[in-house]
């Protein structure tokens, strides 16, 4: 069963000195992991590209809490066409890390743009859906242990929808904003990999990531989805 919950939202996104940016792969392993269930479950997560379209009408976040200080270079990640099943043509991608308040998520914390499908590639038909996985590889982040959160919103013509599809191996706390209401997803979790190494971030390189939130810009669109 798909399920989605629905929202309108005005969009917060820091225009940090340190962003993210497609670039050389140079993940050293694999940080943390929440493996896909392959249910046929997805939630909507999408910027509609349409002229005259909705926008980016529907995100989906999903927290991850890594136990030492580490370099994040990559994220990996399972998703589903619907309503119709697709599959259509992805242009770009928009990756984004958030601090955690207090269960939910906070404030970003960098935010980048890929051009491209995210290197899409079939997996196969769960619950008679399209699913694919996809790569988006970066510069080194580094970030302090601890919990953080993330989205990934592909730029996709509606219909069809995209969705993230869930996993195993999660706390349960996922949260989505779809057509104006943002909430909690109780017992869900993302499929997604975090890629990187664990190390000591340099000091200077963590005041970067800090600095990049002084500079804001604000942006608001017009969502609307359908099952």
């Amino acid at each position: 069963m798909i399920q989605t919950t629905t929202f309108k939202r005005s969009v917060l996104w820091a225009l940090a000195i340190f962003m993210l940016s497609a670039g050389t792969t140079l993940h050293a392993g694999l940080l943390y992991t929440q493996p896909f269930d392959g249910t046929g479950t997805a939630f909507a997560s999408q910027n509609d590209t349409n002229t005259g379209g909705s926008g980016n009408f529907a995100t989906m976040y999903d927290n991850f809490t890594l136990a030492s200080n580490s370099n994040l270079t990559g994220v990996q990640f399972t998703g589903e066409y619907f309503g119709p099943p697709g599959p259509e043509t992805i242009t770009a991608w928009t990756l984004t890390f958030y601090n955690d308040a207090a269960g939910i998520p906070g404030a970003p914390i960098a935010s980048g743009f890929f051009l491209g499908n995210g290197g899409e590639t079939f997996l196969g038909t769960f619950g008679g859906l399209t699913t694919n996985t996809y790569e988006l590889d970066f510069g080194a982040f580094p970030v302090l242990a601890g919990t953080y959160w993330l989205s990934v919103v592909p730029d996709l013509g509606f219909p069809p929808q995209w969705g993230w599809s869930t996993a195993t191996g999660g706390d349960g706390g996922a949260y989505q904003c779809f057509e104006g209401t943002c909430a909690p997803s109780p017992g869900v979790d993302m499929a997604f990999n975090i890629l990187g190494d664990a190390s000591v971030p340099e000091p200077v390189s963590m005041t970067l990531v800090g600095a990049g939130l002084a500079l804001l810009a604000f942006g608001a669109r017009r969502r609307k989805t359908a099952a």
